[in-house]
């Protein structure tokens, strides 16, 4: 069977155009509850791995792939909770867990650190590297969910808790 220089270059064409439209939104969830069997909020925060893949080397002098800490270094930048005097509470770095597609970090703070009134979150993961980043928090308190949505310009949000 004899295969013209024109299939192939033709095959290799859509092959690249297929690749490029398996990902082309750029979202991440952040899921924010309490715990009250363990006393403890509770965050995950899920996201492409190619987006955290490409995040950690833009800012990094070597490839962070597979790299813990760079990743615990990337999400302490870029995601913090506030107190209402400006303290940032003392999240918990718990963890990773990846598949092929997906990364999930795993942080808490124990419920004794959740002050009354008023939080300041912040979630800009991922926002310096793609214009058309949309970051959404969902907050669980006492059965109901809030969600926002956080954005470049918009990247924090006051929180009402107890």
């Amino acid at each position: 069977m004899k295969v013209s220089l024109r299939s192939v270059v033709g095959l290799l064409l859509l092959m690249l155009a297929v690749s490029v439209q398996a990902h082309r939104y750029h979202f991440g969830l952040t899921e924010i509850s309490i715990n009250e069997r363990t006393q403890s909020v509770e965050i995950v925060h899920r996201f492409f791995v190619a987006d955290i893949e490409r995040a950690l080397q833009v800012g990094a002098d070597k490839n962070l792939k597979d790299d813990e800490v760079g990743l615990k270094k990337y999400v302490d930048t870029h995601f913090w909770i506030k107190g209402a005097e400006g303290e940032r509470l003392p999240l918990k770095w718990v963890g990773i867990e990846s598949d092929v597609r997906n990364v999930w970090v795993y942080q808490e703070l124990p419920l004794s650190a959740l002050p009354e009134g008023m939080l300041r979150l912040r979630q800009s993961m991922l926002l310096e590297i793609e214009q058309d980043q949309v970051n959404t928090v969902n907050v669980t308190l006492e059965g109901k969910t809030t969600s926002h949505t956080l954005r470049e310009g918009a990247a924090e949000r006051l929180i009402q808790i107890r």
